[in-house]
């Protein structure tokens, strides 16, 4: 309903049957499309299963040997010669004095790539080829930019294994994490095309004379737009660059340090597919540094960031500082981690919690802004809960992410490694379930810790932690009340949940007193989500904005809507006047 209240369009104004006669075929056309694209992929995948069924169990060493052989070339190549990651300013690569070096998580002493960060003066160029830019590309068609877009989805999708290689010894990402990481990737590139090919068809319709016709066009944001991307996931971390620049806008992009090499590949690879040169531009730099120059800029129109609650109180009291000098309002998107629960009644299938919870908690080292962050158990499944989930923790493999049998890398940041050193010692005379332990010696290694936490104000089911650690707390059966309001008011982010009960009057209790500490909420399912599903994903509270990436309501916030109404037989007589004709 929301989207046809809105009815964008960049067509010429019909009249007003015809509007609606065209808005109900192109809903009707969607729909099929859809289902016909799902009853393919069904068929696809039916074809796929009979013809494993039929290939000889020889051929399927055969197949998993040449892959190695890929796998084992590429890091080669990587390892041989580092990657050089230059400043993009416009089409002119520049490497500065200012080297920053990125290593293996797993093995410290390997260099991977050479970050050229960009100082002020880099910066302040960017936001001017930014904005010479705006001009002749908030003008170029939509169908051209969609043509953009799907052309680099097709470019990344052809060079996925050498981008799985690299976001397994950049990142420390199992094969998995990276193969998952890259297919959201190139789902929200084709997505959000899309989302944009249908908006961009809608029509928009006001109540009043015949005569007049209005058109709704999808209009860029006037200045430049920032984007400042975490290390976890390269997916997001495009996402945020290219959403705006999708819309019209020209985007100043700086990924995190650790991301900042294969972010610097997807920005290779849209040039390769036509994006204009200045359109983004790829500006790599100390946040700091990058936030305090942006800000002070005139035509700042706007910031796209993940990052800590204190990070974005800063860039607001940057911004509130400097709002007398803007052109306009700037938009500020945020999306921050939680701390993020899973909360079992009773009636929960055993199985399908200790499974959804060793992944939620411990894959990708618990990095994820929506990794599992506490936990609420009841007393009568808590002996069964918690001899599977040891038996499947302790099974849990810790090393390198290249060997097919790691179930988990190292920590990728710094700073993350050693908060969870200081949380393993502060805990260290609580009830520690397994792990305790880290070890940097070779790589940032931290083993999965569960904890039990017997005070339900503990700062530890509190405060977000990132990192491969889970504090449970035990509730009694009959407290069931009382824990679910503990859980709903306990922290002050509200990111993801998980449900986990068989009995509809249970889970729809349960999603009603829990609906405002998580604005992603799921039943049966880990906090983290499916495993390939491109859904709506943002927090509130001091978890974000909540303006969802992975939708069109997402593409929207990048727009500022331009409204034109046209009389085709002169101005319409006010009633009530004899003034004014």
């Amino acid at each position: 309903m929301l989207i046809a209240m809105l009815k964008l369009g960049l067509a010429v104004p019909t009249r007003r049957s015809l509007r609606c006669g065209r808005l109900g075929m192109a809903r009707l056309s969607v729909d099929k499309e859809k289902t016909a694209l799902h009853q393919q992929e069904q068929r696809q995948k039916e074809e796929e299963e009979e013809d494993s069924d039929y290939h000889s169990a020889e051929d399927a060493p055969r197949v998993n040997r040449n892959e190695t052989v890929l796998v084992n070339h590429a890091i080669q190549e990587f390892l041989r010669k580092p990657l050089e990651v230059p400043t993009i300013v416009g089409d002119e690569p520049v490497y500065t004095m200012d080297k920053q070096r990125v290593s293996c998580p797993h093995h410290l002493k390997t260099n991977l790539a050479q970050v050229y960060y960009a100082n002020r003066k880099q910066i302040e160029t960017a936001i001017k080829s930014a904005l010479l830019m705006q001009g002749t590309w908030s003008l170029v068609p939509i169908a051209e930019r969609l043509a953009i877009w799907r052309r680099a989805a097709s470019i990344i999708e052809e060079d996925e294994l050498r981008l799985r290689v690299f976001l397994m010894l950049t990142l420390s990402k199992t094969a998995d994490d990276a193969t998952r990481d890259i297919r959201r990737l190139l789902s929200s590139l084709r997505a959000n095309a899309d989302y944009l090919e249908h908006l961009s068809e809608l029509r928009f319709e006001i109540q009043g004379d015949m005569n007049v016709f209005p058109s709704f066009h999808l209009r860029p944001m006037d200045g430049f737009v920032a984007a400042l991307a975490p290390f976890e996931s390269v997916a997001l971390s495009a996402s945020l660059a290219l959403c705006p620049a999708l819309m019209g806008n020209t985007v100043l992009w700086n990924p995190s340090l650790e991301v900042a090499p294969v972010s610097f590949l997807i920005h290779r690879a849209f040039q390769e597919a036509g994006l204009p040169s200045g359109v983004v531009n790829f500006v790599p730099a100390n946040e700091r540094l990058f936030l305090d120059t942006i800000t002070e800029a005139v035509h700042f129109a706007g910031l796209n960031s993940q990052g800590s609650a204190a990070g974005y109180r800063h860039v607001h009291k940057l911004v509130s500082d400097r709002m007398e000098r803007y052109i306009c309002f700037p938009r500020l998107v945020a999306e921050c981690p939680g701390q993020n629960f899973h909360f079992v009644h009773a009636s929960a299938k055993v199985e399908s919690v200790v499974s959804a919870t060793v992944k939620a908690a411990f894959g990708f080292a618990g990095q994820h802004a929506n990794s599992l962050s506490r936990m609420y158990v009841p007393s009568s499944l808590w002996p069964r809960i918690q001899a599977d989930l040891l038996e499947a923790t302790e099974q849990l493999i810790v090393g390198d992410p290249v060997q097919p049998e790691t179930d988990m890398g190292a920590m990728v940041n710094l700073e993350g490694f050693h908060r969870m050193q200081k949380l393993l010692e502060r805990t260290m005379d609580m009830e520690q379930l397994c792990g305790g332990s880290c070890d940097d010696s070779i790589g940032r290694f931290v083993q999965p810790t569960i904890v039990r936490v017997t005070d339900p104000l503990d700062p530890l089911l509190c405060e977000p932690c990132s990192g491969p650690f889970l504090p449970v707390f035990v509730y009694a059966d009959d407290a069931f009340g009382e824990a679910l309001k503990l859980a709903a008011n306990q922290s002050r982010y509200a990111l993801s949940g998980s449900i986990f009960a068989s009995r509809d009057e249970v889970i729809l209790h349960c999603l009603n007193q829990l609906r405002m500490c998580a604005s992603n909420l799921y039943v049966n399912e880990r906090c983290t989500g499916s495993n390939y599903g491109l859904t709506p994903f943002g927090g509130n509270r001091l978890s974000g904005t909540n303006d969802k990436t992975g939708s069109a309501y997402f593409l929207m916030r990048w727009s500022s809507p331009l409204l034109i109404e046209e009389t085709v037989e002169g101005p319409v007589p006010s009633q009530g006047s004899r003034k004014f004709p």
